[in-house]
């Protein structure tokens, strides 16, 4: 048994670690513009109950990740992806069901807020070749396209049966992209055709 409240003086910490401090983390990904940013998705409590987190870190010359800024939300997050056109923007996937998109120039909160998905959103991706677009993948049994500037979704793709857990764009295509699900299958979709 553990102690997940435990605070770790960073001295005792060894070269190249990270304490969240009672956030388990969900999700990591460095920055496509600087080797030494990345960023974490976590939540307290395991993501049952309790708030998330959203940690912005560089890594030192030391080679130890150190605390850049952090965004507290009201429930727990469970991926984050950098956009692939603005090197201070990045999304989350929230427990309440809403993306946020971040902006790390910017205030204390989202820059924006999409609350479209009806239960919790469990990944989301950025398009890495047209890089204006972005996908949310949600318990609700469906996956959401998004363009940033956009308030509402362009679309949404509701062929699954039980809840999508990921969805990801082809580094390759622009058009296409796969989901995995509860429903025990493995689809891939291409924007530009109705049907997966």
């Amino acid at each position: 048994c553990f102690d997940v409240e435990r605070r770790v003086p960073a001295s005792d910490l060894p070269m190249g670690v990270f304490a969240t401090q009672g956030f388990a983390g969900y999700a990591v990904e460095f920055s496509p513009f600087e080797e030494t940013r990345l960023a974490c998705a976590s939540s307290q409590h395991f993501g049952i109950i309790g708030n998330g987190r959203l940690f912005i870190l560089r890594i030192d010359g030391a080679g130890r990740p150190v605390l850049e800024r952090a965004f507290d939300t009201k429930d727990g997050l469970y991926d984050c992806s950098w956009s692939e056109a603005h090197e201070s923007r990045i999304v989350s996937a929230s427990g309440d069901g809403s993306v946020k998109l971040w902006d790390l120039k910017g205030s204390e909160g989202p820059l924006r807020s999409y609350h479209e998905h009806v239960h919790e959103v469990y990944g989301v991706d950025w398009n890495l070749v047209r890089k204006d677009t972005f996908l949310s993948a949600s318990w609700d049994d469906t996956i959401r396209l998004w363009h940033p500037d956009h308030a509402s979704s362009l679309r949404t793709f509701a062929e699954h049966k039980y809840c999508v857990y990921g969805a990801v764009w082809s580094p390759h295509n622009a058009e296409m992209f796969a989901s995995v699900s509860g429903d025990y299958t493995l689809k891939i979709w291409n924007t530009q055709m109705n049907r997966s």
